[in-house]
């Protein structure tokens, strides 16, 4: 008869290193659908400072919404460095002396995971009703207050992205009207320039006639 299987032994960093694994398959597909959501989200924040040239920087919704784009940003990197951080831990040799840490960790980067795919949902009708999102404001502006030293600094670095923005969007050159400009046939000047490189004598004989008609 022949020897039974040895059973496999599956360790506690065996299934953390698996669960990283999975972490980091939802991150990177978070990522991906986060720069199309942020590309799309400054598209729109590029038309409302166009439609609003005059008063974008006191404009809710114009704030609001660069506000949520960093927000997005921010949350991407939160759990990108929470990955950094538990891959980190597995790799100790005593890992069995911060398991307890790695779990808790494993649990700030699914709660971080939620924000993220919360900002896929309803985007159209956020930005209809921000006055209505008190509680979703006030955790963007939270979050973003502790990345950055003091809200009002960050206010101001809002005011200059938002003028790079305006000069992105109107403060190009306008380019010169053709109108009170004759009209100009070029359909008629393509057809001069054929005769011209098909009728080289031609050519020669005008301009000796044009010679002799100078005074002498």
């Amino acid at each position: 008869m022949g020897q039974k299987p040895s059973k496999v032994h599956i360790t506690e960093t065996d299934k953390a290193i698996l669960q990283l694994k999975r972490s980091k398959d939802e991150i990177h597909k978070y990522t991906k659908k986060s720069d199309r959501l942020i590309a799309i989200e400054k598209d729109r924040l590029k038309q409302l400072i166009h439609d609003n040239p005059k008063t974008y920087k006191k404009d809710t919704k114009v704030r609001f919404l660069l506000k949520k784009i960093h927000y997005q940003e921010h949350l991407l990197q939160q759990a990108s460095d929470q990955l950094i951080n538990l891959e980190n831990m597995v790799s100790t040799l005593e890992f069995k002396m911060v398991e307890k840490e790695f779990v808790s960790g494993l649990q700030t980067g699914n709660e971080i995971l939620k924000k993220l795919n919360a900002e896929f949902k309803d985007v159209d009708k956020l930005m209809d009703d921000v006055q209505d999102q008190i509680e979703y404001q006030a955790e963007v502006d939270n979050a973003l207050a502790n990345s950055v030293v003091g809200t009002n600094t960050f206010e101001d670095e809002l005011d200059r992205e938002l003028d790079q923005l305006d000069k992105e969007v109107n403060g190009l050159p306008e380019l010169p009207t053709t109108e009170g400009l004759p009209a100009f046939d070029n359909r008629q000047k393509e057809k001069n320039e054929v005769e011209r490189i098909n009728n080289p004598q031609q050519n020669t004989e005008i301009q000796s006639k044009k010679e002799e008609a100078l005074p002498a």
